[in-house]
C-alpha cells in the first residue's frame, strides 16, 4: 500500500520522519495523532499492540464543528505523525497544519472512492466532495492500509505487525459486510441531511431526498412538500402510501414528522461516536439502517 501513497504524490522523503517521544508503558511506539473519531477507530485497529494513537477531537465533535484549544495545538506539534481527512471536512485544521511536515491529509491522496455532495433532491453539486468516506468499507480498508504503510515506513521494525493488523481489520470488516448484501430490491430512504451515500452500495440503499442540505439548518416547508410529492409508490395492490425510513442524527420536531407520515424515524450516528471499535460501530449502523428500510 506504500506504493499507492508514493504514486499519489507522497515521495519517501515526504513520509513524516518519526521522532521518538516516550511510548506508553508496554507499547514500543508513540506519537501518532488522528483528527476525528471514525479515523481514530481505524487507526486503533491498525496500531493494536504497537502504539495507542491519540484522538485530537472529542468523539462528540465531528469535522463539521472543530474547536481547538492551546493544548491541542501543542499535541499536534509534538506528534511524529498527524492524520486527518482534509480541509473539506476539518476546515479549521487546514490553517494549523498548513506548514507541518508531519501531517498527511487523506483527501490529498488519490486512493479512495469519492462522491459529490448532493442537494436535498439528490442532484450532485459540481466539484464537491462528500467527506463521509469512511462509511464505504472499501475506503475504510484503504485508510487502514495507508496508516500501516506510513507507520511501517517510519518504524520498519514493526512494519510487518502494522500490515498484519491492517489485514486482520480488512477481514473482520468484510466478514460483517457480506451477510448484509442480500437485498435484491433497492431500499428507498430519506435522510435529515445527506450523510450516508457511501454506505448505500453495501446495503443497496436508494436515496430519495433529504430534509436539509446541512445538519444544522431547519428544513423548509417547500422541501417537506417535495418529499411527500416524490414519495416512492407502494407495492401493487397496497392502498396506503409507502412508509418511508428517515435517518437522522437526533430527534426531530414532531410537527415536521407529522408532515412526512407514514414514517419510520431511525436515529443514527455516522461518526460512530458511541463505539470503541470500527467494525462493531459500522455493523451497528448498518443493521439499524437495514431495520429501518425493511419493506
Amino acid at each position: 500500500m506504500l506504493s499507492t501513497l508514493l504514486s499519489c504524490g507522497y515521495a519517501s522523503s515526504a513520509i513524516p520522519k518519526a521522532k521518538t517521544p516516550q511510548a506508553p508503558a508496554n507499547l514500543p511506539v508513540s506519537g501518532m495523532v488522528v483528527s476525528t473519531h471514525p479515523l481514530y477507530l481505524i487507526a486503533q485497529a491498525v496500531t493494536h499492540g504497537i502504539e495507542q494513537p491519540s484522538l485530537l477531537l472529542p468523539a462528540n465533535q465531528s469535522g463539521h464543528d472543530v474547536q481547538l484549544h492551546p493544548a491541542d495545538r501543542q499535541q499536534l506539534k509534538r506528534a511524529n505523525f498527524v492524520l486527518w481527512f482534509g480541509a473539506q471536512y476539518e476546515a479549521p485544521l487546514a490553517r494549523v497544519l498548513k506548514d507541518q511536515p508531519n501531517a498527511i491529509a487523506l483527501f490529498d491522496l488519490n486512493a479512495f472512492k469519492r462522491l459529490p455532495i448532493r442537494n436535498t433532491q439528490g442532484q450532485a453539486f459540481a466539484n464537491s466532495l462528500d467527506a463521509h468516506v469512511w462509511l464505504d468499507p472499501i475506503n475504510a480498508v484503504a485508510i487502514a492500509h495507508a496508516i500501516a504503510a506510513v507507520r511501517g515506513k517510519q518504524f520498519p521494525k514493526f512494519a510487518a505487525h502494522y500490515k498484519a493488523n491492517a489485514t486482520t481489520f480488512t477481514q473482520q470488516l468484510m466478514q460483517q459486510v457480506k451477510p448484509l448484501q442480500i437485498s435484491r430490491s433497492p431500499r428507498p430512504y430519506w435522510a435529515y441531511h445527506d450523510a450516508y451515500q457511501y454506505i448505500e452500495r453495501s446495503l443497496n440503499l436508494q436515496f430519495k431526498g433529504s430534509l436539509t442540505v446541512e445538519h444544522d439548518l431547519p428544513p423548509t416547508l417547500g422541501q417537506l412538500a417535495w418529499l411527500q410529492q416524490h414519495r416512492p409508490a407502494q407495492s401493487t395492490g397496497q392502498p396506503m402510501p409507502k412508509t418511508m425510513c428517515l435517518l437522522a442524527e437526533g430527534q426531530i420536531d414532531s410537527a415536521i414528522l407529522k408532515r412526512l407520515q407514514p414514517l419510520k424515524l431511525q436515529v443514527v450516528d455516522e461518526t460512530m461516536r458511541g463505539s470503541n471499535n470500527f467494525v462493531a460501530g459500522w455493523t451497528t449502523l448498518a443493521k439499524a439502517i437495514i431495520g429501518c428500510t425493511q419493506p
